[in-house]
């Protein structure tokens, strides 16, 4: 196997085992048995756990974002830095194509949702990552939403990303019973109707 693709293979085994186990419950051990290698040789890639961790936060994102990137029409190669921090897309665009991504995407989807409560812990290793994360994300949500005209952007960007932690919650508590986007719909017209 090329490196890069033991490596990708390596963030989607870990991505598994933590969405499963959590990160104090997932295990160097555990990936690298379930990869057929050393415990060495995940380390080679990664150095720590916790970098094994933010890899496979970042990796996941990344695909997230290229596909709403896609879902919009856009460049997928071109929004690493944020979708709406590069194209003028308002935040209800921008949130209907991530919910229609992440329903294809329930694992990662939940493996951000444990992680997030995780390092809810000042000891977490991820907790600096996940203030900064939600800075970044909640930035881009402003901005997005500064395009819908809306009243007041920063509290619409909290209100829309707590509406969205909120339905995914329910939706991987009963992934064939929640009908995800349909039930996205409703709150976004809500939130920031449809001009």
């Amino acid at each position: 196997m090329r490196a890069a693709d033991r490596r990708n293979s390596i963030l989607d085994t870990a991505m598994s085992l933590v969405a499963k186990y959590g990160y104090w419950g997932a295990t160097i051990r555990e990936v690298a048995e379930a990869e057929g290698i050393t415990e060495a040789g995940v380390l080679y890639y990664f150095g720590n756990k916790e970098n094994l961790l933010i890899s496979v936060i970042d990796h996941h994102d990344s695909i997230t974002r290229q596909g709403m990137a896609v879902k919009l029409g856009l460049p997928p190669d071109k929004v690493d830095d944020g979708i709406a921090n590069v194209f003028p897309v308002g935040l209800r665009d921008l949130t209907i194509a991530n919910v229609q991504v992440n329903k294809t995407r329930s694992e990662f989807v939940r493996l951000y949702s444990v992680l997030q409560a995780e390092a809810l812990a000042p000891e977490h290793p991820a907790y600096e990552y996940f203030l900064d994360r939600e800075r970044r994300v909640l930035d881009e949500y402003a901005k997005a939403a500064e395009r819908d005209g809306v009243d007041d952007p920063k509290s619409m960007a909290v209100e829309v990303l707590g509406a969205m932690d909120g339905l995914q919650l329910r939706w991987l508590h009963n992934l064939d019973g929640v009908d995800f986007v349909r039930e996205w719909m409703r709150i976004i017209d809500r939130l920031i109707p449809e001009t």
